[in-house]
């Protein structure tokens, strides 16, 4: 347990997007248990805007490891100089403490470097990360959620984790950007959007492109219009769309930033998708999500939150496999019904 007279505090969590979105409420945590404190959060480039987002954050920080690998491959000496340059002012920035969230050496080896009077992380860190650390906080389950686990660390700088607030305030700007976008996609902003991101970073975890048509077409039947999100290489496969009805669905895959998407799932009604950041994100504005799940755990990796649903058929041997790429004719997500999913979301639509 720590006093109050911590002054400046350095939050580590780098990647990916929906890691750092089940971070996020370690902010707030944190800035009611230090209301004076510098709070700072040390990132990668790809997360940075979510982060941003964050009001109960004094600074964020992007470690720039993308642009250190690109350098090296033309310039050693001055992707060496950067590296040091970048730590050498990190250390001038006299940090009392530094929370690893990430628990990798990457992001041990960060705290390190930058000379925090104490460095905390978790005791079962990978990768060799609990070397750097001077304090090493037990996990008590391994079955917790990512977010109630980031809180648990958080609640050994005495901080309370009793409310979940993931700080992603939006601005007038984004919301305005957001409203150029509808008016110039001609979005109809009269019928109830329901929002659906079918791919993810995985082969494993993605349902069928085909299914998501599907429950899209029987979405828009029942009066709704549909949104696809996603990123611009899904785009192309998502033109390949046929709707029932003119002017019923909008392909934004590839059209937004961060904050943007933020925004659109402000806007929407349901949330539809697979074990991505866009779920999670979903999840973090508070929008009621479906997510369709096969190699992953929705206990410690579902959306969080009792408004949201998963699907999984937890009869098949292979569930929770964790592999990125199936051998099994991708039988989890075989098991999941176009039928299934349309009864649940009209459910959540009617509620």
């Amino acid at each position: 347990m720590l006093d109050n007279k911590v002054e400046k505090i350095l939050i580590t969590r780098l990647s990916a997007i929906g890691d750092v979105i089940h971070a996020l409420p370690v902010a707030y945590a944190l800035r009611q248990k230090y209301p004076e404190a510098q709070i700072d959060w040390l990132v990668e480039v790809k997360a940075y805007p979510l982060v941003k987002l964050n009001p109960y954050l004094d600074n964020v920080i992007i470690l720039p490891r993308k642009e250190w690998r690109e350098m090296l491959s033309n310039d050693v000496i001055g992707a060496v100089k950067s590296f040091f340059n970048f730590f050498k002012e990190m250390k001038q920035r006299n940090y009392d403490l530094n929370l690893d969230l990430h628990g990798l050496f990457k992001s041990s080896l960060s705290g390190f470097l930058s000379k925090a009077g104490l460095r905390m992380g978790p005791a079962d860190g990978r990768e060799l990360s609990t070397l750097f650390y001077q304090a090493k906080i037990e996990i008590p389950d391994r079955s917790l959620h990512k977010v109630e686990r980031n809180l648990h660390l958080a609640s050994a700088l005495g901080a309370k984790t009793d409310e979940v607030n993931y700080g992603l305030k939006m601005t007038p700007v984004i919301k305005s950007r957001v409203s150029r976008l509808f008016e110039a996609e001609n979005i109809c902003q009269k019928k109830r959007l329901v929002a659906i991101n079918p791919f993810t970073t995985w082969e494993s975890k993605n349902w069928f492109l085909e299914r998501y048509f599907q429950l899209a077409n029987e979405l828009i039947k029942e009066g709704h219009y549909v949104i696809f999100t996603g990123a611009r290489s899904d785009r192309e496969a998502i033109d390949s769309f046929i709707a029932v009805e003119d002017n019923s669905y909008s392909n934004l895959a590839g059209k937004t930033d961060l904050e943007e998407l933020t925004e659109i799932y402000n806007r929407a009604v349901l949330y539809i998708g697979g074990d991505t950041g866009p779920t999670h994100l979903a999840a973090a504005v508070k929008l009621p999500v479906i997510s369709m799940m096969g190699p992953t755990d929705p206990e410690t990796h579902g959306p969080y939150g009792a408004e949201h649903t998963v699907i999984q058929d937890n009869s098949l041997e292979c569930i929770r496999c964790w592999d990125q790429h199936c051998s099994r004719k991708m039988q989890c997500m075989k098991s999941i019904s176009v039928e299934q999913v349309l009864r649940i979301a009209k459910k959540k639509l009617n509620e």
